[in-house]
């Protein structure tokens, strides 16, 4: 009888747990290489260079991607983990700020919002101190033309890094960071595409960006 009491205890733990892992609502799907949002009406066709993970479907970041082969800095050769690899990163949310107002409100250190600091927790560019705006400008994005902004700029930093374990000393690197910010509002949903990458090799990273971002398409959403 002790027994049966114990085994029906650790059913009634495990099968709630078990059960609650599998509704974790996950923020899309992909299926055939194409992202479909479940909550915010868009869709978008991925890139193969890049590997992607969803995020939950209660977050505000919607999609990951992380470049799945990129170049290494040559003060970094013998210290590859040093590299900022390259990484996109899809916010979704509901805003009636009109898309060019909402960037100035990003970069602003007066506004203060707590949708603004969920942004930043992860929009690394943004957090980076020395920090050269590299200019803004309208962009019409995907097959809708939606009127959307991009924002550019570099980040100088310095790094010790150290060559090996064994190492006493290190190399100090004088280098910088490309970022890039691109925002489309459409029926006040709101969608932040970030990159962060090494800035010598940020051109041609933030050009695949871009072909994926034109890849966008809203669509209906059921119920």
């Amino acid at each position: 009888m002790k027994k049966l009491l114990i085994i029906i205890s650790i059913i009634l733990i495990v099968v709630p747990f078990a059960e609650a892992r599998r509704k974790v609502k996950k923020a899309g799907e992909i299926n055939n290489n194409v992202y479909i949002d479940n909550d915010y009406g868009f869709k978008l066709t991925l890139n193969n260079e890049w590997n992607s993970r969803i995020r939950k479907g209660e977050e505000n970041y919607r999609l990951v991607l992380v470049k799945k082969n990129y170049d290494i800095p040559m003060e970094y050769k013998d210290a590859p983990d040093y590299t900022q690899v390259p990484r996109i990163i899809v916010y979704a949310d509901t805003s009636s700020i009109p898309i060019l107002a909402f960037i100035d409100s990003l970069m602003s250190d007066s506004y203060k919002s707590e949708q603004k600091k969920n942004i930043l927790k992860e929009f690394e560019i943004l957090n980076e101190s020395d920090l050269i705006p590299k200019g803004r400008k309208p962009i019409s994005i995907g097959k809708s033309q939606s009127q959307g902004f991009q924002w550019l700029a570099q980040a100088k930093y310095t790094k010790e890094v150290a060559t090996s374990a064994a190492s006493l000393g290190g190399q100090r690197v004088y280098s910088s960071y490309g970022g890039a910010i691109v925002a489309i509002n459409n029926n006040n949903t709101i969608l932040l595409f970030h990159l962060m990458c090494e800035y010598q090799f940020f051109e041609p990273i933030f050009n695949q960006m871009l072909q994926i971002i034109n890849t966008l398409e809203w669509v209906e959403q059921e119920g």
